[in-house]
């Protein structure tokens, strides 16, 4: 065992990482070096390999891995630092970009991503116990990638983490299911402003200055598509007590005319840094409106109860099946996507279409205008683009104060509707 913690230079020398987030030298400093001897508890791993049913040599293959790793003690002791790290990366909303790292100080490197994450699991579980969450929010979320991970390891000897940054929110029992949604912690950074009307209740996104932006109310590049003629720079301003500047339709565009509101009269509910929970959609049934409020009810009063010092402001997401022009391609009364875009203050974000094309085509990289389509949503979908038009990734907000208005459209009014048909028509 090291009798000295090594200084971080001498740590990242030693192990020869292929890659080391930014972020980490300063929280080094901060460790304490009384780690034990062991990266995972026995009696736990065994209980692991019981409840997954792993076989006696694909047991003995990982445990070998995992006393090299405990064998060098310079990589022992810098493992147990990003153990430390990661489990509260999610809780914390830590900036740091954790990605796989494969150190050379050892044969079994390839297999270092997923016994970091494999590593996480006891650790969190007992941070779980000590908030008081009853294990049956916990129990199975680790599973989720585990399971298959340890079927692929079996089979073909593969310990590939496919998606770390994603699987690390499972391994670490950061996301929770609620009914039928996903959620986790976020810090909002979007560039904008929001404001509730402290009479009517009215809520109102005004963007930040400074962002060039089409007259088709995206972000000026997106989809590499440039408007040079047309295009706007956001601007604020306040002055003689008001305030002045670019609102955001809830159907997920800036407007080109600013807005100017009495300054007094409205107040901040939301801004880049407030805390919120981003969802994320499982695929399978029920993505209904009420499963929505179904779900943020009982996320919201989870996080309430066992993370209290979060704060949560609201919801927030991205994707695909928030972008407005879907609506043109449904039918309006009958369609579960639009029926949920409209309980959501959707806003323009610097992505483009190849999340479209990812879920809906298979492959970002797909061409629509070549697709043979097979279901009715894809055929709609190319007809748009044939007569020219693009699809956007969207961001969306839900406060707190809107979510017993969920499923009566709490942000969207008739005009919004009017003016978002008509920005619809402008082409590229």
């Amino acid at each position: 065992m090291i009798s000295r913690k090594p200084d971080y230079e001498q740590c990242i020398a030693h192990c020869q990482f292929d890659y080391v987030p930014d972020g980490l030298m300063e929280r080094y400093q901060y460790f304490e070096a009384d780690v034990g001897n062991q990266l995972i508890n026995r009696d736990y791993l065994e209980k692991m390999f019981n409840k997954y049913e792993v076989p006696e040599f694909a047991r003995r293959d990982l445990l070998q891995s995992i006393e090299e790793i405990e064998q060098d003690d310079i990589l022992f002791l810098f493992s147990c630092f990003l153990i430390k790290q990661l489990c509260i990366a999610r809780e914390m909303c830590d900036e740091v970009d954790y990605r796989p790292m494969y150190p050379a100080c050892i044969k079994s490197r390839e297999r270092y991503p997923f016994l970091l994450l494999l590593a996480c699991i006891e650790p969190s579980e007992r941070r779980m116990a000590a908030r008081g969450i009853p294990s049956s929010y916990y129990a199975d979320i680790a599973g989720t990638f585990l399971s298959p991970q340890l079927t692929r390891f079996v089979r073909y000897g593969d310990a590939t983490v496919k998606d770390f940054p994603w699987e690390l929110n499972f391994y670490t029992l950061s996301i929770f299911l609620h009914d039928r949604f996903y959620f986790i912690p976020h810090t909002f950074s979007d560039n904008f402003r929001v404001y509730r009307h402290r009479q009517t209740g009215e809520v109102l996104a005004l963007y930040l200055a400074g962002e060039k932006v089409r007259k088709d109310g995206q972000l000026d590049g997106v989809n590499g598509i440039y408007d040079i003629e047309g295009s706007f720079t956001t601007q604020w301003l306040e002055q003689n007590g008001e305030r002045s500047a670019h609102r955001i339709n809830p159907f997920g565009f800036i407007e080109c005319k600013p807005t100017t509101i009495k300054s007094a009269d409205w107040e901040l509910v939301l801004q880049p840094g407030s805390r919120m929970l981003a969802l994320h959609i499982p695929s399978g049934p029920g993505y209904t409106t009420e499963r929505l409020k179904s779900s943020m009810s009982m996320a919201a009063s989870f996080y309430a109860t066992y993370f209290p010092e979060q704060k949560i402001q609201g919801f927030w997401s991205e994707s695909w099946l928030y972008d407005g022009r879907l609506s043109l391609c449904l039918d309006e009364k009958k369609s579960n996507i639009v029926r949920v875009q409209r309980q959501f203050y959707n806003y323009p974000v610097a992505s483009g279409d190849s999340m479209i094309h990812l879920e809906l085509f298979g492959d970002r990289a797909t061409d629509p205008l070549t697709y043979q389509a097979k279901t009715s949503l894809q055929r709609a979908v190319i007809r748009e683009y044939q007569a020219g038009a693009r699809f956007h990734t969207t961001g969306m907000f839900v406060l707190l104060e809107e979510l017993e208005q969920i499923g009566n459209d709490p942000y969207v009014n008739e005009q919004d509707l009017i003016d978002f048909l008509k920005i619809m028509k402008i082409k590229f």
